[in-house]
């Protein structure tokens, strides 16, 4: 990791040249022209389109910010007729201030939420001081509402904000990767506001107890008239915050009143960006990472050079440290997520060649179940090979995801739940077969390997949460087979990867009435057993969740028909869909289960 450096002020000088940041301003400074300087601290809100491209401002009239860092427990919310924000999680304290401003034009955000979920277009929500906070409170709430899979994600863009909740908070919200990126806070060395909140333990209001201290959560542009850099980890941020305090606050009584231009600071930046000012360094912080790490600072501390660095700010060793700490442990964070996506992608390969096996398997008319439970071909044993790679494989990568839940990459987790998926669909019917054949057993279900049914729990744990998703958002969820299974089931795998094992019990009971001596009693177990098991099929059949290769000539399921049908007759529905044939368009997505 000798090469590593740190990128905040390359994103900085990228956000500095960028439409957004400078769009978000001149709306807020056309904005701050309507109010009224002498009213009353009330919230006003203004909405601009542009093409789009639409602009929602926050502001209040100026207010004092001093003693507002009350802050108030979420589950109080109700019974002080503020909005509810429970869809987050459970408990958390947010600034008081803040959501009463935002409660008191609830019904107006309320239409103007309804109104952006519904539109296309790109949509700005930003603020300045308290008005920031508001802005991230709508944000949220916003966020809430929109599927961002096909709805524009939204940008919070908020000035000199102070901080809005606690450590809670920032939990909930970085429980959504997608979420914590839509937000980003510019503060200035020079502007007290964002410095106020600091508190370490502010007191909860109402209650008279001390809580949890203030936490940041999304990326902060730190800037002095010197530069500027970007930071994402919470704790380096609010260390860097305190450390930017510059003499002591009661010196600003009257914090929130006076109207700090961010404007000005970010056009002179934004020249300096271009003209790529020269920072001196030291010879001893000429490596990359210490280099970057030094010159951010010296940019946000406005400092020239880095023994000038060191005098002005006696703590600047922690923070250096702190900062290397942070990019080594992202370092870390991204090369697992990366070899993770490496070996799930080898994985892919083997998986390759059983699709090939599955493929060779259906042109013999047998099915790859049973083609490897008979293993009279050098592919079956080739299978074999396969086949332990990727037991090993899921195996570790399920018992490590068990015992430490993975938190980082949203976007791998989904890939490697469907990978995982997949894999047992494909591969645990050939543990089935391994089972049946050499052990001849029974009850594969009592005995199921462990990854196998964590798999399965998670894949439905997951679909549950969608159902649950979409039905609060009021979309209407399917009752059924979708359209697309339908019409892909000729390529598809069985839903039940224990399919195969329900069909090798079935078989089992067969033999028992049509070999065995089993009492009156024993007969009807046995009966009444195939009867479910028929049902299982008839199900399965109707929501197209079984592949079409089970009726192939030579398969383990058309040999149990043919037993069943002597058993129980043409009577069945079952029976109708076999004798007469209809089976066969199942391939072709008809329903022949009504």
């Amino acid at each position: 990791m000798s090469n590593l450096f740190s990128s905040g002020l390359e994103l900085a000088n990228v956000l500095l040249t960028s439409e957004p940041l400078h769009q978000s301003w001149i709306a807020i400074q056309n904005d701050k022209q309507k109010v009224n300087p002498n009213a009353q601290p009330t919230l006003h809100i203004n909405t601009t389109r542009q093409a789009d491209l639409t602009i929602i401002t926050f502001l209040t009239s100026p207010m004092s910010l001093r003693g507002q860092e009350g802050l108030i427990l979420s589950s109080t919310f109700k019974e002080r007729d503020l909005s509810d924000f429970k869809f987050l999680c459970e408990s958390f304290f947010i600034n008081e201030a803040a959501i009463k401003l935002f409660a008191s034009r609830f019904d107006e955000l309320r239409l103007l939420k309804t109104e952006i979920s519904r539109s296309n277009s790109l949509v700005i929500i930003t603020g300045y001081s308290m008005g920031g906070c508001v802005a991230t409170l709508f944000t949220l709430w916003l966020l809430e509402s929109l599927n961002l899979l096909k709805a524009n994600r939204p940008l919070c863009i908020t000035f000199g904000s102070p901080l809005i909740g606690d450590e809670n908070l920032r939990k909930c919200v970085s429980q959504f990767p997608a979420w914590t990126s839509c937000f980003l806070h510019v503060a200035s060395i020079q502007d007290p506001v964002p410095k106020l909140f600091l508190s370490p333990n502010p007191t909860a209001l109402g209650t008279g107890t001390k809580v949890g201290s203030y936490k940041p959560f999304g990326t902060f542009l730190l800037c002095s008239d010197s530069g500027c850099a970007c930071f994402e980890d919470p704790d380096l941020i609010l260390e860097l915050v305190a450390a930017n305090s510059q003499g002591d606050q009661t010196q600003y009584p009257n914090v929130g009143i006076q109207f700090f231009d961010y404007g000005q600071l970010l056009e002179r930046l934004k020249l300096k960006a271009f003209c790529k000012d020269v920072f001196e360094l030291a010879e001893s912080d000429r490596v990359p990472l210490k280099a970057s790490i030094i010159t951010q600072l010296a940019a946000i501390f406005g400092v020239p050079q880095s023994q000038a660095l060191q005098q002005q700010q006696p703590n600047i060793n922690i923070l250096k440290k702190m900062m290397e700490t942070h990019e080594y442990k992202l370092a870390i964070q991204k090369t697992k997520i990366s070899n993770a996506a490496k070996k799930l992608n080898d994985m892919k390969v083997n998986m390759v060649y059983l699709e090939w096996y599955k493929k060779d398997s259906k042109g013999r008319e047998i099915g790859y179940y049973d083609m490897y439970k008979n293993k009279r071909n050098r592919s079956d044993f080739n299978v074999q090979e396969f086949k332990k790679k990727l037991s090993n494989y899921w195996q570790d990568a399920v018992e490590e995801v068990e015992n430490k839940p993975q938190k980082e990459g949203a976007a791998f987790r989904t890939r490697w739940l469907m990978g995982g998926t997949t894999y047992r669909r494909m591969m645990e019917p050939l543990h089935i077969a391994e089972y049946y054949k050499d052990n001849d057993g029974k009850n594969y279900i009592e005995k199921r390997p462990g990854h196998f049914i964590l798999l399965e729990k998670w894949l439905k744990d997951e679909e549950k949460g969608k159902v649950a998703e979409r039905i609060r958002r009021g979309e209407t969820v399917e009752d059924g087979p979708s359209k697309s299974k339908a019409q892909n089931v000729a390529s598809s795998l069985t839903d039940d990867s224990c399919f195969w094992a329900h069909v090798e019990e079935a078989l089992i009971l067969c033999n028992q009435l049509e070999k065995g001596q089993p009492s009156f009693q024993e007969k009807e177990q046995c009966k009444q057993k195939l009867r479910e098991f028929e049902e299982y099929v008839l199900d399965s059949l109707k929501n197209f969740a079984v592949t079409p290769d089970i009726f192939l000539k030579y398969s383990s399921f058309m040999a149990w028909w043919k037993q069943y049908n002597k058993i129980v007759g043409s009577s069945t529905q079952l029976a109708h869909i076999m004798t007469d044939g209809t089976y066969r368009d199942y391939e072709k997505g008809v329903k022949v289960v009504s």
